[in-house]
């Protein structure tokens, strides 16, 4: 039954200009804290390298960080379509339990960051 919530979540969150949005964010981040010295993500300053173990883990926690927020934005946008469109009943009069719900939001989040 999760697949079914995956493949629907899938197609709807591709479809919403904040997935491409918070791409865009992402990318534009990285590339500028990798490229340029206007963005200081990290810490390389002075002698210290961009590509310097401390710098990189510095720089994937603030992205971490970033996601958290994105992730539950896309979260919290589900549970409220859920809400105002009175699906939510539906939902979970069905047999379909929680996790499988949850799992099946969640993974079409996760293929639709990463895959």
């Amino acid at each position: 039954m999760w697949r079914e919530v995956f493949r629907f979540e899938l197609r709807y969150q591709l479809g919403q200009p904040v997935f491409w949005i918070a791409n865009a964010v992402f990318f534009l981040l990285v590339f500028l804290a990798i490229t340029t010295d206007a963005v200081g993500i990290g810490g390389a300053i002075g002698q210290v390298n961009r590509n310097a173990p401390f710098v990189v883990m510095q720089m994937q926690l603030l992205m971490a960080l970033i996601g958290l927020f994105f992730t539950t934005a896309f979260v919290s946008g589900t549970v409220m379509r859920d809400h105002e469109t009175r699906t939510e009943e539906l939902f979970f009069s069905l047999p379909i339990g929680n996790l499988d719900y949850l799992l099946g939001v969640l993974a079409a989040r996760w293929w639709r960051r990463w895959g």
